[in-house]
């Protein structure tokens, strides 16, 4: 298996997307006058009228059922929730003459993809089917080839009722297995005069890039591509961060802490796998390409962590800006086109340092997700005000970017053609007519009155703003560097503990002996004393018994007379008493030279251990200054920092702290990233004229009013990006956004709620991105895949592709996870398996008990740590709990609607009302039935939301209702919606007060993590 196998593998699965049929689209009758062939009224300036003309009306349902028996799939035994809605089959857009073009027309792809199945041909073929419908469309509607990109695509033929009848018999033959009428159906609304029509409109967003990079050589993919495509993640090299302190230890080094921070309220920071999260993101990801993946179960603080990685970027795009001074930004500009009212656009090229390495894209399968991170940026209501009230990013031109106050223009959603021109609207556009200040005037202002030209003041104010900069840079790396040093330093403490300790006690083993030495020498010198004692005795003996010789001693000696005999035998016994208390006396002389040996070894060793002690307690001494100084210094509570007790910790007490943090290091911090946005103004205002320019090509760019070469697309989208830092955008809409789909176009890709995403989903924009932090939980909201599994598992199994990269198995944020080196495993579900995730954040700040502790053990195998104290005053119905009926005997509004349930939920709901709880409640089942039922009972009540959980994820309320539904003769609904832990994962923890079940509990105790919720509901 290849890269690119699995790249074709995905390719050929979004084959076989279904498009929807536009809900807004009307039936015609092809015989009656057709609408461009009468006058209608003018667009406006800049618009046209644009016909889309949309063939066939086909239940999506009846496709797959279709797909299935091709495939002789036995879908009787298998419960799913159904695909509801309508497809089309093709797509034709005409302009305001009625006249196609040549891009104008496509036939949705499953149509040759089922045409393959039905032939049993292999489904890559399709592309070329597509191909060879382009040609002939051009054949059927004249519509002559583009031979210069630069001018108007030339037109086809006026379309008249005769060719709409011709399109219909077109399409019968491709698609023999519908038996019904194909019908037309038309779209009229207004577009941009130069906008060309997206051709991905039929089609899956996806499928122009997976064709692109299935057609190019993988050692042209992206090296973050590459790394997202791994075929074997060196597990070997994995940190695990919840079993290895030490790994947690090192991710939390000041080294790696980030200069800039989001000013949000000062008095609270990072808990410690967020700090940790961040830390590794940019040690990793700073000065090399490459993915990181952050696994961030409910309420752990992903978009708050992704603030502040945005807040580092805009810090490091900074400090590049700062070295290369105002003046060296952009070069002289050239022209690059000229609009028909003579208007010439120039392009003025960014400085290399600063081309492809800092624009920073939000995306996200959840549009609400990316446009809400895009909206809360610029929010007054997301920073400190109080500590930073002059806090202001052209704050001016951002006043109708959000319904609220607006502190700053640093985001900008632009994933479809509605956003971006809200975007244009509000905040570019030079007509001033209400008193706005709009960017475009703000720019011009600058430099328009040759006279008047305000760009050296800006120059200068650059300079102050560089000045203040650079200050506070050197101010937080004093603080790091102190930081650093006091952290590195630990393993060395306790090092230097060990060592100490076991000095001392050889020390004492020291002192034991010598004091047994002492004892003993004293003993010996006794011994010593009293046996030359017994000498001088036994000496003085010989002395006299010398004098007690006999008379004529030489004769009695030489006769050996009996007198010689006896003074000779006591002489003889002195002698040898003598000579044995002599060696008495040299043993006793050995022994206290022995002594004196050992006792000099022992001093010796003794007098070696205290240079070492010395040094230890110097170490000591230096490690505890350092410490007073940290608190003293920059005001940090000791319990935020990393010292000895570390290691003794509970995992809960490290994850509750905030490392390093203090309302000053985080005020230092803040005002780093307020200065380096100031510091961007001034640049941008420095060089108005240039990105004046630049952005007016751009927004001409963006809305389709011309086409510019790559690289002049690449340095408008570096100019947008130095002005506004933020883009958001769907991963379905990136592909619109970026056409250009060359590699490393975009310095860091942030996905959000990327365990919602398909695998293949945002293969296009990795390809695109230096950098990739992807966020999400496989845990709660998973892709959604309509195709057919065994369909999945055919063209798996045709490019030989393991089942670990079908969208059945594997998110975005899987496939993030299975690369990323610090991470942690968990168990899968209630089974002993175990997968690897990212980067663990694990503490949790939404859900009290027993909401949390339920959602913790069902999902998170008990890692996750509550940041929260539970609350039990408020307006509520009691505890949280399950109000079970446990009948068999129900009334079904529907396969899964269950009357008495729905009575209840709105007992209970007025029960609610009428204790003076007065806030939103959520409404969540499993099945959309019994949330579309729910949201019919109470659409009255706009503070009561229903839904699946795919409507809430992300959100919040204080209470939420489960209604489970199903039919109580039906174990299939039931069993799909306990199969994985993540239904339920979400419903609990969107709700941070109550949670209230109502369902058949004898039911629905059977299943698996509704029996644990049980268990300690009740």
């Amino acid at each position: 298996m290849k890269k690119q196998d699995i790249i074709q593998f995905w390719r050929d699965i979004e084959i076989f997307d279904l498009p929807d049929l536009n809900k807004n689209a009307t039936l015609i009758d092809t015989n009656d006058a057709l609408p461009w062939l009468q006058e209608l009224r003018e667009a406006e300036e800049h618009d046209k009228w644009r016909f889309t003309l949309l063939f066939g009306k086909i239940d999506k349902k009846f496709i797959l059922e279709h797909v299935n028996t091709l495939l002789k799939v036995d879908v009787t035994n298998d419960w799913e929730e159904p695909v509801k809605g309508f497809s089309c089959f093709s797509r034709l857009i005409l302009d305001e003459k009625g006249r196609p073009q040549n891009d104008s027309y496509i036939v949705a792809s499953y149509v040759f993809g089922i045409s393959a199945l039905e032939k049993n041909k292999n489904i890559s073929s399709v592309s070329q089917d597509l191909d060879k419908v382009r040609e002939d469309f051009l054949e059927r509607y004249n519509v002559p080839e583009i031979l210069n990109e630069n001018e108007p695509a030339p037109k086809g033929d006026v379309i008249k009722s005769l060719h709409l009848k011709r399109e219909v018999e077109y399409l019968k033959r491709l698609t023999s297995w519908w038996k019904e009428d194909i019908n037309v159906f038309l779209l009229v609304d207004k577009g941009s005069k130069d906008s060309e029509p997206n051709p991905s409109f039929m089609n899956s967003f996806y499928l122009d890039d997976l064709n692109y990079l299935s057609r190019i050589e993988e050692k042209n993919f992206s090296t973050t591509l590459k790394e997202y495509l791994q075929l074997q993640p060196v597990i070997s090299e994995r940190k695990d961060l919840i079993e290895d302190k030490q790994h947690l230890f090192d991710a939390m080094s000041p080294i790696h802490l980030t200069a800039g921070r989001w000013p949000s309220k000062v008095e609270y920071g990072l808990y410690t796998a967020q700090t940790g999260a961040i830390n590794t993101i940019f040690s990793n990801l700073r000065n090399n390409e490459g993915l990181q993946g952050v696994n961030g179960p409910p309420g752990t603080g992903k978009t708050t962590l992704l603030f502040d990685v945005i807040a580092e970027i805009i810090v490091e795009r900074a400090k590049v800006i700062s070295g290369l001074g105002c003046d060296k930004i952009f070069q002289k500009g050239y022209p690059i086109g000229e609009k028909e009212n003579g208007f010439k656009m120039f392009n003025y090229t960014i400085n290399p340092a600063l081309a492809k390495n800092f624009g920073i894209v939000v995306a996200s399968n959840n549009n609400a997700a990316v446009e809400n991170i895009s909206k809360e940026l610029p929010l007054k209501s997301k920073i400190d005000v109080a500590n930073f009230p002059e806090a202001n990013y052209f704050g001016e031109c951002s006043t109708k970017l959000i319904d609220e106050q607006s502190w700053g223009a640093l985001a900008a959603a632009l994933g479809n053609f509605k956003n971006r021109k809200n975007f244009k609207e509000s905040f570019w556009q030079f007509k001033n007519k209400d008193g706005t200040i709009y960017f475009h005037d703000l720019l011009y202002e600058v430099y328009k009155d040759t006279e008047n030209d305000e760009t050296y003041t800006h120059y200068k104010s650059f300079e102050l703003s560089n000045q203040k900069f650079k200050s506070l840079l050197r101010d937080f790396d004093i603080f790091k560097k102190a930081a650093s040093s006091f952290h590195t330093q630990l393993p060395t403490f306790i090092k230097n503990k060990k060592q100490e300790k076991q000095i001392s006690i050889e020390l004492k083993k020291i002192e034991k002996d010598l004091l047994k030495l002492s004892n003993e020498k004293r003993i010996l010198l006794d011994k010593e004393s009293s046996v030359k004692k017994d000498a001088e005795r036994v000496q003085s003996l010989l002395s006299l018994q010398e004098q007690r010789k006999p008379s004529f001693f030489f004769f009695q000696k030489l006769f050996n007379t009996k007198s010689f005999q006896k003074w000779n035998l006591e002489a003889e016994g002195i002698i040898i008493n003598l000579k044995s208390i002599q060696g008495n006396l040299n043993d006793l002389k050995q022994q206290l030279e022995n002594n004196e040996k050992k006792t000099k070894t022992l001093l010796d060793r003794q007098t070696e251990y205290k240079p070492q002690l010395f040094q230890i307690k110097s170490f000591f001494t230096s490690y505890q200054k350092l410490q007073n100084e940290l608190i003293k210094n920059y005001d940090i509570d000791i319990n935020n920092i990393f010292d000895i007790d570390f290691y003794e910790k509970d995992l809960t007490d490290i994850h509750l702290s905030n490392p390093y943090h203090s309302a000053k290091i985080a005020k230092l911090r803040s005002d780093i990233f307020l200065v380096a946005l100031q510091l961007h103004r001034d640049a941008i205002l420095s060089n108005a004229k240039s990105i004046k320019n630049n952005l007016t090509a751009y927004f001409e760019m963006t809305f389709g009013w011309g086409k510019f070469e790559n690289n002049i697309s690449q340095n408008l989208w570096d100019t947008f990006f130095l002005c506004v830092p933020v883009v958001s955008t769907s991963l379905a809409s990136a592909s619109q956004l970026f056409p250009n789909q060359n590699q490393q176009q975009i310095g860091w890709l942030l996905i959000d709620e990327a365990g919602q995403a398909t695998p293949q989903s945002a293969t296009g924009l990795i390809h695109r991105s230096k950098r990739c932090v992807i966020v999400g939980d496989p845990l709660q909201v998973e892709p959604v895949v309509t195709i057919p599994e065994k369909l999945v598992t055919m063209l798996r199994n045709e490019h030989n592709v393991s089942v670990d990269w079908s969208p059945y198995s594997v998110s975005v944020q899987q496939l993030a996870d299975r690369v990323s080196l610090s991470g942690t495993y968990m168990n899968v579900g209630n089974t002993d398996e175990k997968i690897w995730t990212g980067f663990p954040l694990r503490t949790h700040r939404r859900c009290d008990d027993p909401m949390f502790s339920i959602a913790n053990r069902i999902a998170y195998s008990n890692q996750m740590v509550k940041a929260v104290t539970t609350n039990s005053k408020g307006a509520f119905i009691g505890n949280s709990c399950w109000f079970s009926s446990n009948t068999d005997v129900v009334s079904l509004v529907n396969k899964h609607v269950v009357k008495q349930e729905i009575t209840f939920l709105s007992h209970k709901i007025n029960e609610l009302r009428n204790s003076g709880y007065d806030g939103v409640i959520y409404v969540i089942s499993p099945f959309k039935s019994v949330a579309s039922y729910c949201s019919n009972t109470f659409r009255g009540d706009k503070k009561v939301l229903c839904g699946t959980i795919h409507k809430f994820q992300g959100k919040e309320a204080d209470i939420v209702f489960l209604v489970l539904g199903s039919d109580p003769k039906s174990s299939g609904a039931r069993n799909w919606a306990s199969q994985k832990p993540n239904m339920l994962n979400v419903a609990l923890t969107r709700a941070k007060k109550r949670f209230y079940v109502i369902g058949n509990k004898k039911l629905w105790g059977t299943c698996n993590y509704f029996s644990t919720m049980i268990s300690m509901l009740d």
